[in-house]
């Protein structure tokens, strides 16, 4: 088989035994280095993917993507509903569906306890089947959010915190809504049965209920066929930013999940950011090894290498050899802790219960895994990221090759 005279040395000197044991250490470091760099790297990231992935899950399925306002001069949802943007954000596919939706803040009061609770008013019949709510029933169903009867669901926490369980009577009040009598200012209060409880994995639980949108209506005292907001579902939620860009909400009042949450998915991408950089730096250490190690390696065979120059090979072919020696460690490092990273991180949660770890139980208190999300382009670009600093790296030394002047290499040979 034909092999390129540099490929062939190149390859060569790395299977090579080397007078110096101190550089094969080195190379033998700087491989290493790199592997545990890239397979650090690919485990964290994919474990941070997965943290956010899952909150995104349980967070953001449960808040409104976005929440336009009905603007006051509208009387009927109706009349809202059919206006000209929305029948574009209608026909946009990054949104799943456009529904009647109303939100204000309450006092929760059972007989053990009472708890300010996010209310949020729905139409069962329009809302999308997928809600990452109604897919998280544990007793009950949203349908039995029957207009009139005054139903709720609640958390799972706050259902707990509350001590209340399917049936059980509590009651809503709500200062908007409120009337003035001769006693003073009254809230609004009714009585609910609870009819569901779901369970989502986060402090969703102890904040959001869910009731009929014209029970909520008349909670808070509104008529019932005034102009209610609307909820955006969109089939990725981190596509907002497109769609606030592609439509005008300039003439009326549209809030995004952003608003509420966005600080915390900072923090996460921020985290995320931070951790890659400081495992990166491992791979640039071992880069530099590689660097430190070529160095020494041209010095070593400063003979080999006028030899082969006063035999007729040409400056671009030593420099070949040492490139090719070097990127040889660097993407023999990358590859082995690229294919490590994966195994490693697809068999995160068993390598952990073996050996008796379990982190998320310890900070929560339940049992749950490690979240991991593979996002290909990313470990693809690390794989590659690490073979090309390791390319970089071979360039002084392999240009260093090449300027030895045989006579001054071999005077005292």
């Amino acid at each position: 088989m034909f092999y390129p005279l540099s490929l062939f040395i190149g390859l060569r000197y790395t299977r090579s035994k080397r007078s110096n044991r101190f550089v094969s250490f080195i190379s033998l470091f700087s491989t290493a280095g790199i592997t545990i760099g890239v397979l650090a790297l690919i485990t964290v990231l994919s474990v941070m993917n997965g943290f956010e992935n899952d909150l995104k899950t349980r967070i953001l399925g449960a808040v409104p993507h976005v929440l336009i306002q009905a603007p006051k001069t509208l009387t009927t949802s109706a009349e809202f509903k059919s206006s000209s943007l929305m029948t574009e954000l209608k026909a946009n596919p990054a949104v799943i569906a456009i529904v009647p939706f109303s939100q204000t803040e309450a006092m929760i009061q059972s007989k053990q306890q009472i708890q300010g609770a996010l209310i949020q008013g729905i139409d069962p019949e329009n809302y999308p089947q997928q809600d990452f709510i109604r897919q998280n029933m544990i007793f009950g169903d949203l349908n039995n959010l029957i207009a009139g009867n005054y139903n709720i669901v609640l958390g799972r926490n706050l259902a707990r915190s509350l001590g209340v369980k399917l049936q059980s009577k509590i009651r809503l009040i709500s200062a908007k809504g409120s009337v003035y009598t001769p006693m003073g200012q009254i809230p609004s209060q009714r009585k609910f049965t609870v009819v569901g409880i779901y369970s989502v994995g986060s402090d969703i639980e102890s904040t959001h209920v869910f009731v009929n949108i014209n029970d909520a209506h008349k909670l808070t005292r509104r008529a019932k066929d005034s102009a209610a907001d609307l909820r955006v579902f969109l089939d990725d939620p981190f596509d907002v930013d497109e769609l606030f860009t592609r439509y005008d909400f300039s003439s009326i009042n549209a809030i995004d999940w952003k608003t509420a949450r966005g600080e915390l998915f900072q923090a996460v991408k921020m985290e995320k950011n931070m951790i890659g950089l400081l495992l990166f730096l491992i791979i640039t250490v071992a880069v530099f090894n590689i660097f430190s190690s070529l160095v020494m390696l041209v010095t070593e065979k400063e003979s080999a290498v006028a030899i082969m120059k006063t035999l007729g090979m040409k400056n671009s072919t030593i420099v070949s050899v040492f490139v090719i020696q070097g990127a040889w460690t660097g993407a023999l490092g990358a590859l082995v802790g690229g294919l490590a990273g994966i195994a490693l991180a697809a068999n995160l949660n068993e390598a952990l219960s073996l050996i008796g770890l379990d982190l998320l139980q310890q900070a929560s208190g339940g049992a749950r895994s490690l979240p991991v999300v593979f996002d290909w382009g990313q470990i693809m670009t690390i794989i590659l990221g690490a073979i090309a600093l390791s390319l970089i790296a071979t360039l002084y030394p392999a240009f260093r090759a090449a300027n030895v002047k045989p006579a001054e290499a071999l005077r005292y040979e």
